[in-house]
């Protein structure tokens, strides 16, 4: 019940912007995948493949023990661990900057921004269920550990873990921060052990 819970409520939040196109955009491109995938759009799913393209409000589902690597226009990756569910909301690019949606409802993630965010005028975010990280030019991660949603960052400048009540910003590679609900104010950042950083990174890690 809660997959098809979650999948009717990625249809909701997907329809308005897809809705605004008269035909679906490409947004990206398969690089990767490890096991099952399919992308859904107007109800019609289909199967990923490595090459196959990703369009404006598709519903990307990976099934148990896949990973799947997304590499966009701009050369912003996204991986995907297993269970996951994904949607991109809206991807403008053009000169002088860009903005890009990315909703999240279930599983593991990594992010590492490509060409959008080294733009002057551009902002690219991706929205939880319980919080929503805007993205500065960095890789990081994002999922469920031990305790509830997690967000660490990997390298770069850093990222912006908003909730309802309040912001925190991770601006040192290796530290993370919790949004175990979105009325709760982030986790202080704090450095995490080599151990906790392996687990994450296992979940988005293919085999080969």
């Amino acid at each position: 019940m809660r997959f098809f819970t979650i999948l009717a409520l990625m249809v909701v939040f997907a329809l308005p912007s897809a809705a605004q196109q008269d035909n679906a955009d490409v947004v990206a491109k398969v690089l990767r995948i490890q096991n099952a995938a399919v992308a859904m759009q107007d109800a019609f799913p289909r199967s990923l493949e490595v090459g196959s393209e990703v369009q404006l409000g598709d519903i990307i589902s990976t099934g148990k023990d896949t990973r799947l690597e997304l590499e966009f226009t701009d050369g912003t990756i996204v991986r995907l661990g297993e269970r996951a569910h994904f949607t991109v909301v809206e991807y403008i690019l053009d000169q002088n900057g860009g903005n890009a949606v990315m909703r999240m409802l279930q599983g593991a993630f990594q992010v590492t921004s490509g060409k959008m965010m080294q733009l002057a005028d551009a902002s690219m975010t991706v929205q939880t269920e319980t919080a929503t990280i805007g993205i500065r030019g960095t890789t990081f991660w994002g999922g469920v550990l031990d305790n509830g949603f997690e967000v660490a960052l990997l390298s770069g400048k850093g990222v912006d873990v908003k909730t309802s009540i309040g912001t925190v910003s991770l601006t040192e590679p290796g530290t993370g921060t919790r949004a175990a609900s979105s009325d709760v104010f982030p986790s202080e950042p704090l450095p995490w052990g080599q151990n906790k950083m392996q687990s994450a990174i296992d979940t988005v890690t293919f085999d080969k």
